[in-house]
């Protein structure tokens, strides 16, 4: 007996059409409260994550002072991959919720959807270690700066996205798309999967392939950041301590308060780093292992696998939404730049029209006024 799965008039319900002419109702692992609740966050996120990566970027961008500084390249550089984010997260949402059952737009938004999470994940792993490398560096060895350039921050830049994009963009976007799911058999794994996602007959070379790179590119640079904020921290605390017997002049007093500040500013961004890239990421690497692996087929298995999932993508589009609260956060050129841009486009906004004198009423207002001369 062979069997389809057709959606029914609530995106909580559905009807499972069996082929002897039968019909049975069907549960989903979900209700509408649910949805609903789903849909305020990460519509929510969708917003605040867009409009705050927009910003930082004409921020960046209208600013020569700021794009001259190594940093807000690669800042400029992590905007783009969370305002990307934020553009594909309603496939997310659709495909979890209203189109669980059947996706309704073009089979192009699903494989682009699951090719440009992956990739601006890997991306964003990689731009936080770079960042946080450049960060122990400047604390470090500040001298050693000096010879890091802009054109070598781009270079790099490309680099990344490079890489992302042929390892994470290409392999899962050829292995997702729409399918018709057989939820018959709640025991084959994607029987529990929406409807966009991976194909049945390539779910082996997916779990293949994120066994190989999600240590590579999820694991690994998570444990290099934590070993770099405690490196950075370790190094500033020694710094300190050696500033402490010295009584300095004036002139090395100021010079070691702008280096206490530049330390503060790094171990803050660092830390900020750590605290965005597990918020964000580890659930989701350990929700794509635990979907891959679980065998749970009853109706409670499912509907906590539905959870997971939903609860971990929310996760990372609130840690993606903080990250240009971050960057404002540890730099006050960077704050300052931003609230000078929004107060000009609030200004624009509260502009009055200027309301143009037609030229024959001038020239009328003029001949009365010569008349009476």
């Amino acid at each position: 007996m062979t069997t389809t799965f057709s959606p029914g008039t609530s995106v909580t319900s559905a009807i499972l059409n069996i082929t002897n002419g039968t019909a049975a109702p069907f549960r989903l692992p979900f209700d509408d409260v649910t949805v609903t609740w789903c849909a305020v966050f990460l519509l929510s996120f969708l917003v605040i994550g867009f409009c705050g990566s927009l910003l930082t970027i004409i921020v960046i961008l209208s600013c020569t002072k700021l794009q001259s500084v190594v940093f807000n390249q690669i800042i400029l550089s992590l905007c783009f991959a969370d305002l990307t984010s934020a553009c594909v997260s309603w496939v997310n949402l659709y495909r979890r919720t209203w189109g669980f059952n059947q996706f309704l737009p073009p089979d192009f938004f699903c494989w682009f959807y699951w090719g440009a999470d992956i990739l601006t994940s890997y991306v964003t792993a990689m731009h936080f270690v770079v960042f946080s490398v450049l960060r122990f560096v400047s604390v470090w060895r500040p001298a050693y700066m000096e010879n890091i350039k802009i054109v070598h921050v781009k270079i790099g830049i490309f680099v990344m996205w490079f890489i992302g994009f042929i390892s994470g963009f290409v392999p899962v976007a050829l292995l997702s798309g729409v399918s018709v799911i057989d939820r018959s058999d709640l025991s084959i794994p994607n029987a529990r999967w929406p409807s966009c996602t991976q194909y049945l007959e390539t779910i082996s070379s997916y779990g293949d392939m994120i066994a190989i790179t999600f240590p590579l590119f999820l694991y690994a640079p998570c444990m290099a950041i934590m070993m770099l904020f405690v490196a950075t921290l370790v190094v500033t605390k020694r710094k300190r301590r050696e500033r402490l017997p010295s009584i300095s002049a004036a002139p090395v007093a100021s010079l070691h308060q702008k280096e206490e500040r530049e330390e503060e500013r790094a171990l803050l961004q660092v830390s900020l780093i750590v605290v965005s890239f597990v918020v964000g990421y580890f659930p989701f690497t350990i929700f794509e292992f635990y979907a891959m692996n679980n065998t749970d087929s009853s109706y409670e298995g499912w509907k906590a696998e539905w959870l997971f999932g939903t609860v971990q993508y929310i996760f990372m589009r609130f840690s993606e939404c903080l990250n240009p609260i971050f960057y404002n956060c540890a730099s006050a050129e960077m704050r300052e730049k931003s609230l000078e841009v929004l107060r000009c486009q609030v200004c624009r906004w509260h502009r009055q029209p200027i309301v143009e004198i037609p030229v024959s009423t001038t020239n009328s207002v003029i001949s009365q006024s010569e008349a009476q001369l």
